[in-house]
């Protein structure tokens, strides 16, 4: 019982969370961003129905790069935070295209993944990387 109290007292590190949100964002993302190459013409169509016209297919597979690179770096913990800053930039222009034009979930689910790659990119988790950090360069020796 005293082993129960002492574990809700301290359910643990505050470093579980981000992991946590790093990983189900990444798995968002990941399906996103795989799926405008997957379906390319249909995610074109979409694109011009959005507002690009000129060159709907080429800002599909720009967006859909950029939600598989930024997935990619969540998942391995490579900057997080910049990967963060980076989706959240295609959450805002989904919110200003899509959402505008179909409204629905195309309203709140960027509003929701906003919020959660705010949270993600002001905690960061290098702690927590998969992969180690990048080594800093040593100071010059006197």
């Amino acid at each position: 019982m005293d082993r129960l109290r002492r574990r809700l007292a301290d359910p643990g590190s505050p470093a579980r969370w981000p992991v946590v949100l790093r990983v189900v964002l990444a798995a968002v993302f990941l399906q996103a961003g795989v799926g405008k190459f997957v379906n390319h013409d249909a995610y074109a169509a979409r694109f011009e129905r959005w507002g690009f016209g000129t060159a709907p297919g080429a800002v599909a597979i720009l967006v859909g790069l950029t939600e598989t690179i930024g997935a990619l770096a969540l998942l391995t913990g490579v900057l997080p935070r910049v990967a963060s800053v980076a989706l959240i930039g295609v959450m805002v222009g989904a919110l200003a295209t899509a959402g505008r034009v179909d409204g629905g979930r195309d309203v709140w689910l960027p509003v929701v993944l906003i919020v959660l790659l705010a949270a993600l990119a002001v905690a960061g988790s290098r702690r927590a990387a998969l992969l180690p950090a990048w080594p800093r360069p040593r100071a010059a020796a006197e």
